[in-house]
């Protein structure tokens, strides 16, 4: 673990980082950028936005690693600044993973690296993929009918608010978090939760309750458990699963939820972390190295794919993703699962959605006395607008 300095040396860049990527990024630092010596501070992620807030000038960061829906609430306390990126960089990351990190049209971070969910079939169950969600419900129901497995889809709801795990099916049935103004920003004010499509659709949730498909009770620790012992043919897993997936003793295959209703893509959430740029780096005489530092130097193939590397994430820029090394096809493919993906949201006021998001899962699939969903999406819906209009 790198130490933090007593203080800022005003002629380096001084970059705070998580304990899994400071190394890296220190490596890849070593001789400084471009004359400029690099400083790295080791950070708890989970304290580095409260250490933000207090710290005092002289010793506050450049560069900030984090997670880039952060950076809504960071660019509203004017903390950072928008990175500039070349059109020819730009083009080598995905539109959908470029507009996570935008806020009022300019954009506050360069991504590095992507986690998001696909879909993980065995193979030894279900040879041949089913082409809609319908035909995956219909198989995997047959299977336990048959009682060749126990749970027909590891979908885990149980735990914690996080619309993580639900949310392939959730915008499968044409569902959202934010719609978008004009831009990309996000609009707080267009919450999805019960969107028309989701209420013209919610028959199908109601069908997923009553067939078995979907149950609310199910923990996290049973689904990893029932699809490693070849008791559920389906299980979501990202990146930070690899172990997980290297271990299991049947063939699997990787890919994405196929589509729940026609039109529809089911997409997962997108976690996306990268590089922020603060304020504090133009008052420290710094600026313009470390906004070349995080948008060039940062951007570039070699960095991107050492730090998506350090924790088996999938990098953002597309070049390095082509040549992920560490769980080789695995890792890209669950990456390519989320090609279409949606960025977890990066405005402040998307912890008002959490809560009645999961209730609303909660309830629809509880078996014979879950609520109706286009009922509990409704009331969802209004307890997140209410709660984000009180401020």
């Amino acid at each position: 673990m790198i130490a933090a300095p007593a203080a800022q040396a005003a002629d380096a860049i001084v970059v705070w980082a998580d304990p899994v990527h400071a190394p890296v990024i220190q490596q890849l630092t070593a001789n400084g950028y471009k004359g400029t010596p690099v400083t790295v501070v080791t950070k708890d992620p989970a304290t580095v936005r409260a250490d933000l807030a207090v710290v005092g000038a002289a010793d506050a960061p450049d560069v900030l690693w984090g997670d880039l829906a952060w950076t809504g609430e960071l660019a509203s306390a004017e903390t950072i600044v928008p990175v500039k990126l070349t059109k020819k960089l730009r083009a080598k990351f995905r539109p959908n993973v470029l507009v996570g990190s935008n806020v009022g049209g300019e954009r506050y971070g360069v991504p590095v690296q992507i986690s998001n969910l696909a879909l993980i079939t065995n193979t030894k169950l279900v040879p041949q993929q089913p082409a809609t969600f319908a035909a995956l419900s219909d198989l995997a129901l047959k299977l336990k009918k048959d009682k060749t497995i126990r749970v027909p889809f590891a979908l885990p709801q149980s735990e914690g608010t996080s619309p993580w795990s639900t949310y392939p099916l959730f915008s499968g049935v044409g569902g959202y978090l934010f719609g978008r103004g004009q831009g990309g920003a996000l609009d707080p004010q267009d919450v999805g939760l019960a969107s028309k499509k989701l209420r013209k659709n919610s028959a199908l949730i109601d069908g997923w309750n009553a067939s078995g498909l979907i149950d609310s009770t199910l923990t996290a620790e049973r689904a990893r458990k029932v699809f490693a012992n070849a008791k559920s043919p389906f299980f979501l897993a990202g990146p930070e699963d690899l172990a997980y997936l290297l271990a299991l003793d049947f063939p699997y295959r990787i890919g994405t939820v196929p589509p729940v209703k026609a039109g529809i893509k089911a997409v997962p959430l997108l976690t996306v972390h990268g590089f922020m740029l603060t304020r504090f780096a133009e008052k420290h005489g710094v600026g313009e190295q470390a906004a070349k530092l995080v948008g060039r130097l940062m951007a570039r193939p070699r960095a991107q794919l050492a730090l998506a590397n350090a924790s088996s994430w999938f990098p953002a820029n597309t070049d390095a993703a082509a040549t992920v090394p560490t769980g080789g096809g695995r890792i890209r493919a669950i990456g390519n699962a989320g090609a279409d993906g949606v960025t977890m949201p990066n405005l402040p006021q998307a912890a008002a959605l959490w809560a009645p998001y999961a209730t609303a899962w909660t309830a629809t699939t509880s078996g014979p006395a879950a609520t109706p969903a286009k009922q509990a999406f409704r009331l969802a819906e209004q307890a997140a607008t209410a709660t984000i209009a009180q401020g």
